[in-house]
Formats: C-alpha cells, sequence, structure tokens
C-alpha cells in the first residue's frame, strides 16, 4: 500500500528515475499527491491501475471509430462511472482521460448522498454531468475501485428515440443494471468489457513490456485532471 512507510518510499522517489506504483492500494489522497508529485518532480511515473483501464479505455474508442457516430461525441450530457467499492482513483482517470478527449472544462464536484457528482462545461457552453458510483460487491476484485460500467448518454433532440445510450459493463448483468432508468427508449449501443484478472506481478511484467519508461502523455493529462478534481471535493 502507498500508505506504508511514506518517509521510506518519498526516499526513494527522490533518488529514482523511475516510478511504478499502483494507485488501486492507498488512500485516495496519498495517491494523488503521489502522482501530483512525480509530476512536478519530472518523474517518469507508471500506474498499474491506469495500465488497467486499457480496455476500457480502447473498448469506448471503437465504439466512436465509425465516422458516422463522431457527432455523438458533441452531444454527450451524461456520464456514470460504477466502480467496485468505494475507491475513486481508476474512475477520476477514466473520467478525466473523457474529458481532456473532448475538450471539457472542470466546473465543481460534490458528493449526492454516496455518487461522487462532476460536472464539465463543453465548448459550446452546455454542461455535462459525470458521476462515480460505488457499488458494493459480493466478491470484490484484488484492487480497489475497479470499473465495471461505464453509461454515456449523447443528447442531441429532445425526441429520445433520436438520442443514444452507450453501455459498457463488465459482464452481461451489468449492463443489464444500467439499462435500468428510462434508457429503453434511446438507442442503445452496448458492449461486455473483457477484463483480465492478472496479479500485480503480472500487470508489472505487462507494463514493462510495452513502456519505455516514460510518462504517457494521455496519463499525465488524466492526473492533472483528476488532481484538480479531487482537491475540489469537499468532504464536510
Amino acid at each position: 500500500s502507498l500508505d506504508d512507510s511514506p518517509k521510506i518510499f518519498d526516499y526513494f522517489t527522490r533518488s529514482g528515475k523511475r516510478l511504478i506504483i499502483d494507485t488501486a492500494n492507498g488512500s485516495s489522497k496519498r495517491c494523488i499527491d503521489i502522482l501530483g508529485n512525480a509530476l512536478t518532480h519530472k518523474k517518469s511515473i507508471n500506474d498499474l491501475n491506469w495500465l488497467r483501464l486499457k480496455s476500457w479505455r480502447e473498448s469506448l474508442a471503437m465504439i466512436f471509430d465509425p465516422p458516422s457516430r463522431r457527432t455523438l461525441l458533441d452531444h454527450i450530457s451524461q456520464v456514470d462511472v460504477d466502480i467496485e467499492g468505494d475507491h475513486i482513483i481508476q474512475a477520476l482517470f477514466l473520467i478525466s482521460w473523457i474529458s481532456a478527449k473532448l475538450g471539457w472544462i472542470f466546473l465543481e464536484s460534490s458528493y449526492k448522498y454516496d455518487s461522487l457528482i462532476i460536472k464539465f462545461k463543453r465548448n459550446n457552453g452546455e454542461q455535462v454531468l459525470t458521476a462515480i458510483n460505488p457499488l458494493p460487491v459480493g466478491n470484490p476484485s484484488i484492487h480497489s475501485g475497479q470499473v465495471i460500467g461505464l453509461r454515456l448518454i449523447s443528447q442531441i433532440s429532445n425526441d429520445p428515440k433520436k438520442n443514444t445510450c452507450i453501455i459498457l459493463g463488465s459482464e452481461s448483468a451489468e449492463c443489464m443494471r444500467l439499462e435500468a432508468g428510462g434508457m429503453a427508449d434511446m438507442h442503445l449501443i452496448e458492449e461486455v468489457v473483457p477484463s483480465s484478472f492478472l496479479s500485480s506481478e503480472a500487470d508489472v511484467s505487462k507494463l514493462l513490456a510495452s513502456s519505455r519508461g516514460s510518462t504517457s502523455p494521455l496519463f499525465e493529462e488524466a492526473i492533472k485532471i483528476a488532481s484538480l478534481i479531487y482537491k475540489s471535493i469537499n468532504y464536510s
């Protein structure tokens, strides 16, 4: 855990050239602080928690790959991310990545019941409402706060039949759960995202095989936005 022996950890990060961490293990504040400090001091940083988001990012990108669906991106009005438990870091990464790719501007965040509500503004001035929803699960992953479902609503018209609901789930049951709540009238695009439950050692091996050791520009941008969101949260 990143919360264990912070003095020893900080000593090695000052002298090391490359930082490989897992932000699924450690308090959210500690994770954000480590990532922010690494960027400030221009440390190369790789995060296994970000690596595990790859299949979600690729699946979402493939959905919008056909030119006929590109216009949907300009009308996204709502994004819901479901996670296992209440560790929000991976979900923050995913929402931050989406917002960076689409040029959204962060406005504010607040808690409503157990969900973290994050508001953005599109280039045309319209607001986008995003939410991170912690869910209790019977058999949680060994990695805290893993994304298990994603729903995006693209609202082009006041006529629901002309709008689109995109659902990604870690399993069919999660897709069915996300369909609830008045989505039946919308055009539905649904996909189950393949999940690979690897050990931390396997994740490190995969990371070392695919990375040159530098910080991914996509990850760096996601860190900056995630940090901005996290620091705005009022836990009172």
